[in-house]
Formats: structure tokens, sequence, C-alpha cells
């Protein structure tokens, strides 16, 4: 239909104030756009509202995956006992004892940190079951749902990151703490952003950072909650196609990061200077700079970085994997996963990016040519 009525995904883009991307997304039944939008296309289509509806109904049962994560994909094991506590409908387990301890939550992030995903599946129901809001701290509260939310934009489950998420950010208001409520708001849009919802993510971000400027405390947990959600603009305006804007969101972190001058860990940021650099690798790979992207990868020194941040450097390795599948470097695509997974070894598995660069690895493999390919995939949980 957009064909026929002469629009290419450029100009429907423009039309509709979006990136050519995100029309790219719709049309291959990946994301569903805004009712506002969904009004908006039919008109430039001149089909009725309800048939452009039909349309992305039809995507979304074909191609969108559930919130949970599907049977194939061996998303950590415990997954389930967090959406029970979060969303209720069943009974929890027994061995589920209720825990409020400020040490557990604490424990959840430096695991989370540490790509111990299932780690911090096991822990996280009985912090979550415990939380009482008459009697457990805002502060608590709000820890225990950023680190929920992590964990579940990582693993894919899209549901689960929104309302914990949100349950992160209206705790973290009760608070009052600029920074902790900076936070919160970069799982908010990291949320939004993981579904598809870029416009907004970005826009969410783009805010908190804002507010964190406009304050005047240059405390190292405000220099720090701003770096990080400078830093993810950065990234979702790269995967726009944005890369100017990208490119200048990298300048504004780096002087952030100088006003630090260490890499530090302020409520589990991992800001710093080294993390700069490895969202500058990110970039550089969501822009398709396939030489940008090497010549990073060639100078990051991650020991740098404070030793929890284990994620961040199986990180560097993702990057440039998907770096080389960009390039077509297969073999060397493979050799990067591999690094990356005995780094942190649910960097790979647990990791839905990750997941899919294996996946593309695998259509596009000619007689299992790829030595260590298929092993890898096995322990992922990818099919061919």
């Amino acid at each position: 239909m957009r064909s026929a009525n002469g629009y290419t995904q450029e100009k429907l883009a423009r039309a509709l104030g979006v990136t050519r991307l995100t029309v790219q997304r719709w049309e291959h039944g990946r994301f569903s756009p805004r009712p506002d939008l969904r009004l908006r296309t039919a008109a430039l289509l001149k089909v009725g509202p309800d048939e452009v509806g039909g349309w992305f109904t039809q995507a979304a049962e074909a191609h969108v995956p559930t919130s949970a994560p599907s049977p194939s994909a061996p998303g950590p094991e415990t997954l389930s006992r967090l959406r029970a506590v979060i969303f209720g409908g069943g009974a929890r387990p027994a061995d589920m004892a209720s825990v409020d301890s400020g040490k557990a939550v604490l424990r959840a992030h430096r695991l989370y940190q540490h790509a111990d995903y299932d780690g911090v599946c096991r822990i996280l129901p009985g912090v979550i079951a415990g939380f009482d809001e008459r009697s457990t701290g805002a502060a608590r509260r709000a820890a225990g749902y950023i680190a929920a939310a992590k964990l579940a934009t990582k693993v894919g489950d899209t549901h689960l990151a929104w309302v914990t998420a949100d349950r992160a950010h209206r705790a973290a208001c009760e608070v009052g703490n600029p920074a902790l409520i900076g936070v919160a708001r970069y799982q908010v849009a990291a949320a939004l952003h993981r579904s598809g919802n870029t416009d907004h993510a970005q826009a969410v971000a783009a805010e908190a950072a804002d507010d964190l400027a406009r304050n005047v405390e240059k405390h190292p947990h405000n220099v720090s909650a701003r770096g990080a959600l400078v830093l993810l603009s950065a990234v979702m305006f790269a995967r726009s196609g944005a890369t100017s804007t990208a490119q200048a969101l990298l300048a504004e972190a780096r002087a952030l990061a100088e006003e630090l001058r260490v890499d530090a860990n302020h409520l589990w940021t991992g800001f710093g200077p080294t993390n700069v650099a490895i969202h500058e690798l990110s970039v550089a790979a969501q822009s398709g700079s396939v030489e940008h992207a090497r010549s990073l990868g060639a100078v990051i020194d991650t020991d740098r970085m404070p030793a929890v941040l284990v994620g961040r450097r199986a990180q560097v390795h993702l990057d440039l994997g998907r770096t080389a599948v960009t390039a077509r470097d297969d073999s060397v695509a493979v050799l990067h996963l591999l690094e990356a997974e005995r780094v942190a070894n649910q960097a790979v598995s647990r990791n839905i990016v990750a997941r899919g660069l294996i996946g593309t690895l695998l259509s596009r493999e000619q007689h299992g040519t790829t030595p260590g390919l298929r092993a890898l995939a096995r322990r992922a949980g990818v099919e061919a």
C-alpha cells in the first residue's frame, strides 16, 4: 500500500515524523505503531483505520514475541517466578521465602553487572515478594525494581520491563533523589526502546538528562546518572540512523566523564571514561562504521573499569561481533561471540541481541564452514 501510494519508506517516515528504520520495522512485523500513527498512516495510504489495525494485529501475532521468552529460548529458568511476583496469577513456589534486605538488593545488582543473570533471577523474586509499601523504604523498592527492569530488558521480556521500570520510577519519585529518579527513567527509556517505541524512548531519556543538567549539585551520582542517559540516547539515535546526533551526544558524555575523572559505578551505572569508549564502539557498530569500530576495539582497556563490570567487558566483544556480521566476516564474528561467552558465560545465551546475531550467522552459513558456530548456537539455544 505504501508503494501503491507513491511513498518510499523514507518519504512515509518523514510524513509521519518517524525514522525510516521505524517504518522498516513496522513492515517487517517486528513492531507496531502507536494508535495515533496508525490513524495518520491510514489517511496517507487512503485506507480505513480498521484495515491498518488489522495489518499490525496480524503482524504481532505472527512475529512479535510474547512478553515471556518463548519455550525454545534459554531465558533464565526462574524468570517465571519473577513474573508470578510482579503479575500474580499463580501460586508462588514454596521455596520463595520473602526477603526484605538491602544487602539482597545490592547483591542482585552486583550479579547483574557480573552477567550472572540466572543468579539475579534466583534472588529477585524473594526480594520483591518481601516488598511492602508500608514498611519497605522507597529507595530499596526503587533499587529492586531497577534491577528487575534491567534483567527483563536484557532477555527481551518487554512487558515485564515496562512494568518494573514504571514501579522503579514511582518508588524513586517517592524518595525524591534526582539521580535515583534519573536511573529509573533510564530503565523506562530502555524498556520503551526495546519494545520499538523509539521516539518515546528518546524523549524520555533526553528529558531525564535535561532535568539532571538543571540540577546545580554536581554530585557524582547526578553526573553518572546523566552520563548514562546521554549514552543511552547516543545508542538509540545511532540505531535510528542519526549518526551526527549520536556523535554529539558521545561528546557530551565524554565531558561528563571528565568531571568524574575515573571509571566509577555510582548507582550501578558503570559510568566513566572507559564506559563512554565502549558506547562509542556500540554507536560505530550500530552505524555500520566497520573500520572505526575495529580501531576503537583495539584500544579500549576494560581493565580500568571496576572489577564487577564483567558484562561491560563482554559487551566490547558483542559489538565487535556485530561489526564483523555487518562486514560479513562471519568467522571473526564467531570468534568475538566465543570470547564474549568466555568473559561472561551468560552474556551470549541470555542476551536477546547476541542470540539474534547467532541466528543471522546460522542463516547464511554454508555447509557448516564456520568453526564453533553450531556448538555456540546449541549452548545459546538458537535453532538453525
